[in-house]
């Protein structure tokens, strides 16, 4: 898939999770809680591809496109490790922006698990694709396939579009449920 796809797809699939929080929320601290949520979905949604292409350890861990960080184990740890790095915040008392939003411990799961969700689309999206993913590298070679071989697309083929194109509108559909939510 194209980045923007991915990007795309990790934020519409944190949806469920971030909407919640900006939905109920009567204060725009909320608001940024859920909008960050968003934000970490799309930035889990990305994060395989710019881990594989930006690493200085290629050589080590011998990162490739649709290598270890297109894996569950490198999946798994990066969100731990994010979590660990939110809890801190947390309980450091450290405010991010203008609206001195400090995370809290139920921030730092929902972005973690925004995030996590994001890695995981990505994951199965390329699983869609003609090249597949090895999920359990380092550890194992095994190859996955989630669509049967007539219906695996090309990184940018027809399914890229459909895809991006659904991510896009659950994005805007939910926006404008909200903002006439908000209005009503």
């Amino acid at each position: 898939m194209r980045r923007i796809t991915h990007l795309t797809l990790g934020a519409a699939v944190a949806l469920p999770l971030a909407v919640p929080f900006a939905a109920s929320a009567s204060s725009s601290v909320a608001v940024a809680v859920g909008l960050g949520g968003l934000w970490f979905g799309s930035a889990g949604g990305g994060f395989p591809d710019w881990f594989d292409l930006r690493s200085d350890l290629k050589r080590p861990l011998r990162l490739q496109h649709r290598g270890a960080s297109h894996g569950l184990p490198v999946a798994l740890g990066v969100t731990a490790l994010l979590y660990l790095v939110l809890r801190v915040l947390a309980f450091s008392g450290f405010a991010l922006g203008p609206l001195a939003l400090a995370p809290s411990e139920a921030t730092a799961q929902l972005w973690s698990a925004c995030f996590l969700a994001g890695v995981l689309s990505h994951l199965a999206s390329d699983a869609c694709t003609k090249g597949g993913i090895r999920p359990l590298l380092p550890f194992s070679q095994w190859k996955l396939w989630l669509l049967p071989k007539p219906l695996r697309s090309r990184h940018d083929g027809w399914l890229d579009r459909i895809v991006f194109l659904a991510s896009l509108a659950a994005l805007g559909l939910t926006a404008v449920a909200l903002l006439a939510n908000r209005l009503a």
